[in-house]
């Protein structure tokens, strides 16, 4: 569920606007990190994002705007890891324009998650932070590898088989 509910939507307006997000920021991602590497740290957001969300959602109780899913989907919390990506790149070679732009998305991405309902700040903050450890371990200043392409399509095949077992699980709930 963790790596599903990164592919999976709750309407038509909530995936237009993932995907308008993942439009202006995996091509930056890619053009800083490299193709394969973009997608481990869209991959690893993912995954911290929602094992947080769902670790909040069973554990801790809710807390105003902070409340974990017991059942959440979209792609925030990977939009959040190439946020975070962003921001690690600026620390990382000291450029002001990527931690300038990083954080003009962690300020609306924090807005958003006070002023919307139904927003999972647990999954934007576990996927930054994702996003962001990967990108320290993916060094920027070092070109990409072929085993970091090899990683990258192990991300993807597993993110089918997820959205397969997750979509033929919830067949059971329909009737």
């Amino acid at each position: 569920a963790v790596l599903s509910a990164a592919w999976l939507h709750a309407g038509v307006l909530h995936i237009l606007f993932n995907m308008m997000a993942v439009r202006q920021l995996a091509p930056v991602t890619e053009d800083l990190y490299g193709p394969g590497r973009m997608v481990i740290i869209y991959t690893a957001g993912a995954v911290l994002g929602f094992a947080l969300s769902s670790f909040a959602g069973a554990y801790i109780p809710p807390l105003f705007v902070l409340r974990g899913g017991q059942f959440t989907v979209g792609a925030s919390a990977s939009i959040a890891g190439l946020i975070g990506a962003m921001l690690a790149y600026g620390h990382r070679t000291g450029s002001s324009a990527a931690s300038s732009q990083a954080n003009s998305y962690i300020l609306m991405l924090a807005i958003y998650g006070f002023m919307l309902p139904g927003i999972d700040n647990y999954a934007h903050a576990g996927g930054f932070a994702g996003g962001y450890l990967a990108a320290l371990a993916l060094d920027p200043m070092k070109p990409e590898r072929i085993d970091h392409i090899a990683i990258a399509v192990g991300c993807l095949a597993l993110s089918i088989v997820s959205v397969v077992v997750s979509v033929l699980h919830g067949f059971q709930f329909l009737g």
